[in-house]
């Protein structure tokens, strides 16, 4: 973050030189009457010249106080900023992944209910696309993304805290079915989609429901 703060900032700087270079080229040549070429900007009175050159470097400095004085919101909100790139490039890999990964996890309940036990195994040994395994590892990164500062620790994030509580509730179901307790895995089932729709509320997917119906 703080390479990136002076990368901008002298970025910024720059630009205003080359803007200043470019006004003063543009003023290099006036041609005279006599057919000959005077320098326009040399020629301007000294009060004149004194304003342009300030007001080409006051722009510069204010917009790289911007940068200074707003580090995070310059660099990581939305847009072209490095956090919201950082966030789209997130949500083009994961997005589907995670939502195969939930039509996969809404599966579960008609194995449950028939205590088909091949069906749930199948589903969490499996590392396809849609089964558990993938749907862990993009559901997480997708959490993980949606933050306004690199220096932010991912627990902190309420979209981690949210996948982390659904990955609990079915950690808590997986517990259980392997005491063979089908009717407390099903209340673990259905206490993780509950967390998982609060999960896919903090990373802007649609509910259980609403991917369960496409």
């Amino acid at each position: 973050m703080h390479f990136a703060k002076q990368f901008l900032t002298l970025s910024l700087l720059t630009v205003g030189s080359w803007g200043l270079a470019f006004q003063q080229s543009s003023l290099q040549t006036k041609p005279g009457l006599d057919g000959s070429t005077e320098n326009r900007f040399e020629t301007l009175p000294a009060a004149s010249r004194r304003s342009f050159l300030e007001g080409i470097t006051k722009k510069s400095i204010a917009a790289a106080s911007v940068v200074l004085a707003f580090p995070d919101q310059t660099l990581a909100s939305g847009g072209a900023t490095a956090g919201g790139v950082y966030l789209l490039s997130a949500k083009q890999r994961y997005n589907e992944r995670v939502k195969k990964g939930v039509v996969g996890f809404l599966a579960l309940k008609g194995f449950l209910e028939a205590g088909d036990v091949s069906g749930l195994r199948d589903y969490f040994s499996n590392e396809d696309v849609g089964a558990w395994k993938d749907l862990t590892s993009a559901g997480y990164l997708l959490a993980n993304a949606f933050r306004r500062s690199s220096s932010t620790a991912p627990d902190s994030l309420p979209s981690v805290k949210a996948w982390k509580k659904f990955a609990g509730e079915v950690e808590g179901m997986t517990k259980a079915l392997k005491k063979k307790d089908t009717s407390g895995a099903l209340l673990s089932y259905n206490n993780a989609v509950a967390a998982l729709d609060d999960y896919l509320t903090k990373v802007d997917l649609p509910s259980t429901s609403e991917i369960a119906s496409n």
